[in-house]
C-alpha cells in the first residue's frame, strides 16, 4: 500500500534532510530562520514570533518565506504535502491560540548534525570554503528576480565589526540573551540589484551590520539611504 505525503515526511531520517539541505544550499536569510526556529524552546515558533525575529512586518509574510524555501526541500526529498511547510514542522496552537510550528524531530537531529547555528558549520566549510574569493551577486529565479549573499562575506563582516547596530548600536544578545547571539542583518553599501553581473565583494569595504529595524528605513529610498542618513535621521528623532 502506497503511504501517503504525511507518512513519507514521517519515515524521513535526519540523513534524509542533512542530504536535501546541501543540495538546497540554503541562503543566509533561510539559514537564520532555522537558527531561530533551534533556539526556540522545545523547537516550537509561533508565526509572529518567527515574523519579528526575522524583521518582516507580518506573520503571513513570514511563513510564505519559509514555505517557498520547504517548497525546495518537498522537491528535493520528493513529497509533495498539502502544505509544504509540513516537511519541516508540525503545526501547533500556542496557549495564545496563535499559530505555530514545532520542529520534526529529524529535521532537529539534522541541524544539530550539521551545526546549522555555528558559524564553523558545514555550509562554510564544505559549500562555500574559507579563503575562495567571495563572489556575491550571482541571479537566481525564485518567483522574482533575487541576488545570491554569499554566507562567508557575511561572516566576515560580522567578525570584523561585531553584530551591534552599525547605525544604533542595538545588540540581540544584549537584550534577548543567548538565543538571539549573533542575530544581525547584514546590508550591502552597494545594492546588488543595481550590480547585474558578479563581482568580488570585500566583506569590510562592502558591508554593516544593521539591526533589523534601520535595515527597512535604510530601504525606504531607492536608492538606499546611507548609513550616515539613517544615523543623522535618528539624532534628530533622539534631540526633537
Amino acid at each position: 500500500m502506497a503511504l501517503n505525503a504525511l507518512e513519507q515526511i514521517d519515515s524521513l531520517a535526519p540523513a534524509d534532510y542533512i542530504g536535501a539541505l546541501k543540495r538546497v544550499r540554503p541562503t543566509e536569510q533561510q539559514l537564520q530562520m532555522l537558527r531561530i526556529h533551534m533556539a526556540a524552546p522545545d523547537q516550537r515558533v509561533t508565526a509572529p514570533h518567527l515574523a519579528h525575529a526575522l524583521g518582516f512586518a507580518n506573520w503571513r509574510t513570514a511563513i510564505s518565506f519559509y514555505g517557498k524555501f520547504a517548497g525546495k526541500l518537498c522537491t528535493e526529498l520528493n513529497v509533495a504535502p498539502a502544505t509544504k511547510l509540513a516537511v519541516l514542522a508540525r503545526p501547533y496552537k500556542s496557549s495564545g491560540l496563535e499559530y505555530g510550528l514545532s520542529l520534526r524531530p529529524s529535521v532537529i537531529e539534522a541541524l544539530k548534525e550539521l551545526e546549522i547555528a555555528s558559524r564553523d558549520s558545514w555550509l562554510f566549510q564544505e559549500e562555500f570554503g574559507v579563503g575562495k574569493p567571495l563572489v556575491e551577486g550571482a541571479s537566481f529565479t525564485v518567483q522574482v528576480s533575487a541576488f545570491e549573499r554569499n554566507p562567508v562575506a557575511r561572516d566576515k563582516c560580522i567578525k570584523h565589526y561585531g553584530t551591534s547596530c552599525a547605525v544604533c548600536g542595538f545588540n540581540f544578545r544584549a537584550i534577548y540573551g543567548s538565543a538571539a547571539d549573533g542575530y544581525v542583518h547584514v546590508h550591502h553599501l552597494k545594492p546588488l540589484a543595481s550590480i547585474g553581473e558578479e563581482y568580488i565583494i570585500d566583506p569590510i569595504k562592502d558591508l554593516r551590520p544593521v539591526c533589523p529595524n534601520c535595515h527597512a528605513v535604510i530601504h525606504l529610498r531607492q536608492p538606499p539611504y546611507s548609513i550616515d542618513e539613517v544615523k543623522t535621521m535618528l539624532q534628530g528623532a533622539i534631540d526633537a
